[in-house]
């Protein structure tokens, strides 16, 4: 999240640099250079830390505060029925700036991380990007067909951390929002590139020019240049007192002969930014390219194989984020919990007797609280059973639907039909067919749209979930038939998408009753 007011302070000692995109490979530039190469390693968190969890509880409740204020205030009734596509002009794309005010309190989307990670493995190929970025950006792709897949990476543990284990390897720039990155070990030369900095000059793409600049905080030569001990020390005197004033704090961090180090409190504060070692784990999952695995479910793999760092109380958690829903009625994530306690039970038979539990804790919204809802895991002849009951309704469904039904229609359909299953009141079959359409079952977007559209993506998240622990615990086993059929699944961009949902059923009026479920 963050240390309040650090980037305010440090901000103004920033240098401005060039971000030379065709420089090829991780390279060190001079540290009086005011070039820096571009980043071959995208990294994204694979688990967080035990002691993290509570700066996780924050977050989350941070963003169920949003949807409430949402809930409150956002006037839907003033909405527009439709909107385009959104496409940004070339002045927009170059140009630094922050999110505008209006903006700051929407909630956040849960799946954003995910997607992004999804799209940069499997997505955009140099086609993909032509097809959908006017400017001419060819110099900065480079001659893979998928530029950023092999550059993109789940750590084993936070990004943050194995950012600055690299930063201080080869005295590379990280390009990060996070101020935190200061307080790592970056090493001598090891810098943070600020994201929200990154521009160029004009505010539009010159592919002969190619001048991308930034702002850049190299920690160790700054704070020579303040006369600190260091900046994490400087870090560490904010946090004490984040009200002091710039040169108060200065003073604080200056060399003290080694009494701030000594104090338990200071190495309490540093050891979240110390190097844990996860990088020289081994991999996970025989068969399976942990890569390939969603951050959620990449976390709870980790709890499982590394207890001592990731699931120091025995409990594996699960963090399912704030959905965009109605924040007034019941937590869309019940929808699909059935199937997430499926995967959960069926990965924890693939371990070791001495590495199972009994329990998954998932936090969600409940009510005007996140909460810790446990999650009991079954034993073996429960999960074969309700593998064979979902594959009996996948092949129904398909029957019932119409098996050249485009697959990302099918799903939505059949996440409609599980969430009406077991309803007492459903809507007709012109409701949900003018919300396939439209997005919408009245005159235009309500809270009762957002609810459905919140279960629908729960459930399918859902179902994601469930196939990524059963291709890591079997990936070898043909007998897991229901894998398979999950197999279509469609990527998070489109799964997840209003807009998509609306494109694919606009054309072709589905007249089915997609209330009535299959057997």
């Amino acid at each position: 999240m963050g240390i309040q007011y650090l980037t305010k302070h440090l901000l103004p000692y920033a240098e401005s640099i060039q971000l030379n995109g065709q420089t090829p490979g991780l390279e060190d530039p001079p540290r009086t250079s005011n070039q820096a190469a571009m980043s071959h390693k995208i990294c994204f968190d694979g688990a967080l830390p035990t002691p993290k969890r509570e700066t996780r509880l924050s977050r989350n409740e941070k963003s169920r505060k949003r949807l409430e204020l949402a809930r409150r205030d956002l006037p839907l009734h003033t909405a527009p029925k439709s909107r385009p596509p959104i496409n940004p002009k070339a002045g927009q794309i170059w140009c630094s700036r922050g999110l505008p005010s209006r903006r700051k309190n929407l909630p956040e989307n849960p799946f954003m991380v995910s997607t992004v990670y999804e799209d940069l493995k499997g997505r955009w190929s140099k086609e993909s990007i032509r097809n959908n970025v006017d400017e001419d950006i060819t110099s900065l792709i480079h001659q893979e067909e998928y530029p950023w897949a092999e550059r993109t990476v789940m750590v084993p543990g936070e990004a943050d951390v194995e950012c600055a284990r690299v930063a201080k390897a080869t005295g590379s720039a990280v390009l990060s929002g996070d101020s935190d990155l200061m307080v790592h070990d970056l090493g001598p030369e090891g810098s943070v590139v600020f994201l929200d900095s990154v521009q160029t000059p004009s505010g539009v793409w010159d592919a002969v020019a190619g001048d991308i600049r930034g702002l850049r905080i190299c920690p160790a030569v700054l704070a020579r240049k303040l006369g600190v001990a260091s900046i994490q020390r400087f870090a560490f005197a904010l946090t004490q007192n984040p009200h002091l004033r710039f040169a108060q704090i200065v003073q604080a961090a200056k060399d003290d002969g080694g009494v701030t180090e000594s104090s338990d409190v200071y190495r309490n504060f540093l050891r979240e930014y110390e190097d844990q070692d996860t990088h020289l784990q081994p991999a996970v999952g025989a068969g399976c390219l942990v890569q390939d695995l969603d951050p959620r479910v990449s976390e709870l793999v980790w709890q499982y194989q590394l207890p001592r760092i990731y699931c120091s109380d025995g409990v594996p958690h699960v963090y399912l984020g704030v959905l965009s829903e109605d924040h007034a009625r019941q937590c869309a994530w019940r929808h699909g919990r059935d199937y997430r306690a499926l995967g959960y039970s069926f990965f924890n038979l693939s371990r070791a007797a001495d590495n199972r539990y009994s329990i998954v804790r998932e936090y969600v919204r409940r009510g005007g609280r996140i909460v810790a809802d446990e999650v009991a895991l079954s034993e073996e002849p429960y999960v074969k059973l309700e593998l064979g009951l979902l594959r009996s309704r996948l092949e129904s469904a398909r029957d019932t639907f119409g098996h050249s039904l485009a697959t990302e229609r099918f799903w939505v359909l059949f996440a409609l039909s599980e969430i009406y299953r077991d309803a007492s009141t459903t809507p007709t079959g012109k409701q949900v067919e003018k919300f396939l359409a439209k997005g919408y079952m009245g005159q235009r977007t309500d809270w009762a749209d957002v609810q459905l559209l919140g279960q629908i993506q729960a459930t399918l998240y859902s179902l994601r979930v469930l196939k990524q622990l059963l291709d890591i615990a079997a990936p070898d086993d043909d007998s897991v038939e229901s894998r398979s059929l999950l197999a279509e699944l469609p990527p998070l961009y489109i799964m997840m998408s209003r807009r998509r949902m609306i494109e694919s059923f606009a054309d072709n009026r589905i007249a089915k009753d997609a209330s009535s479920p299959p057997e």
